[in-house]
C-alpha cells in the first residue's frame, strides 16, 4: 500500500514537471513571451521536399514596462496660526483652536492659569491621569510636595501656579518629540504674556524641551527661557515622584532652588 502511494506521488511530480517544461518554464525565465501556446513546427520527415521549412511565428518582444509619471503638487506649507498677543485672547485661542494637538485627545482640558506676573510658575509635561481642573494638575501628594518647595523659597501657595505643556493628557500618556517641541514653543509664548518672576520645570523631558541641557550642581547662574517679554529665570529639576523618593536628588535640587530664591527675592 505504501509503495503504491509513493508511486502515485512520483507520477504526480513527474506530470507537474512535464507541464512546466511544456510551458517553457523548465529553465530560467525571461521577460519576453515564450510562445508555448503556438503550434509546434512539423518534424522534418513530414516536410514536402523543396518547400521552405515552416518557421514558428515570431513572438513580439514584450513591451518594456513603463512607469507613468504622475505630477505631484508640492505639499502646502503648514501655515502656523499666529498666537494672540494678550493673555486672555491667547487662552481663549488655546481652548478653541482645532489645530492644537490636544483637540483630538480625550479628557478635561486644563489651560494655564489666567494670571500675570505671578511670583513662581511650576511647569510639568502633562496633567495627572485623574486631573479634572487647575487644582489637580498634579496628584495630591505631588502638589503637597510642590507647596512645601514653594514655602522653602519664602513664598506661600498663593504666590505660585502650576501649568502643563499639554492641556490634556495624551493617548498612552506619551508625547512624541515633535509634539513636545510644539507645546514647548506654545508655553514659551505663554511665559512672555504671563511674565512670572521665575519658573521651576519638573522632569528632564520638559526642561530639555524648554531650555535644553538642565541645570547641574556647580553652575552659579540659572538658565533663562527667552520670550517676547524678555526672559524668565528657570530651575530644571527631576519630576516630583523622583524628588520625593530620592533624598539625594532632593538635596542636589536644593542648590538650584537657592539660586532661584536669590532671583525671586533679589
Amino acid at each position: 500500500m505504501r509503495g503504491r502511494e509513493q508511486s502515485s506521488l512520483e507520477e504526480a511530480v513527474r506530470s507537474y514537471a512535464l507541464w512546466w517544461r511544456d510551458a517553457g518554464l523548465h529553465c530560467a525565465t525571461e521577460s519576453g513571451a515564450h510562445g508555448w501556446r503556438t503550434a509546434r513546427p512539423a518534424p522534418f520527415w513530414q516536410e514536402t521536399p523543396g518547400a521552405d521549412r515552416a518557421q514558428p511565428p515570431e513572438i513580439s518582444a514584450a513591451p518594456a514596462l513603463t512607469t507613468s509619471t504622475v505630477a505631484h503638487a508640492p505639499a502646502p506649507a503648514a501655515i502656523a496660526t499666529p498666537m494672540p498677543g494678550d493673555l486672555p485672547a491667547f487662552l481663549a485661542w488655546l481652548a478653541s483652536d482645532p489645530d492644537q494637538p490636544e483637540a483630538t485627545w480625550s479628557g478635561p482640558q486644563i489651560l494655564p492659569p489666567l494670571r500675570e506676573q505671578m511670583r513662581l510658575l511650576f511647569i510639568v509635561e502633562m496633567p495627572w491621569a485623574q486631573a479634572s481642573d487647575s487644582e489637580t494638575v498634579l496628584a495630591p501628594e505631588q502638589r503637597h510636595f510642590v507647596e512645601a518647595m514653594t514655602a522653602s523659597l519664602g513664598l506661600n501657595a498663593d504666590d505660585m501656579a502650576i501649568a502643563s505643556l499639554a492641556t490634556r493628557r495624551p493617548p498612552g500618556s506619551l508625547l512624541d518629540e515633535a509634539t513636545l517641541a510644539q507645546l514647548a514653543g506654545r508655553m514659551t509664548h505663554y511665559l512672555g504674556l504671563a511674565r512670572p518672576g521665575g519658573a521651576v520645570i519638573l522632569s528632564d523631558r520638559t526642561s530639555r524641551a524648554l531650555i535644553g541641557a538642565p541645570w547641574r550642581p556647580g553652575m552659579d547662574i540659572l538658565p533663562e527661557i527667552a520670550h517676547s517679554g524678555g526672559g524668565t529665570s528657570a530651575v530644571a529639576l527631576p519630576g516630583p515622584d523622583l524628588l520625593m523618593n530620592r533624598p539625594a536628588a532632593k538635596a542636589r535640587s536644593w542648590q538650584a532652588l537657592r539660586l532661584l530664591h536669590g532671583v525671586l527675592n533679589g
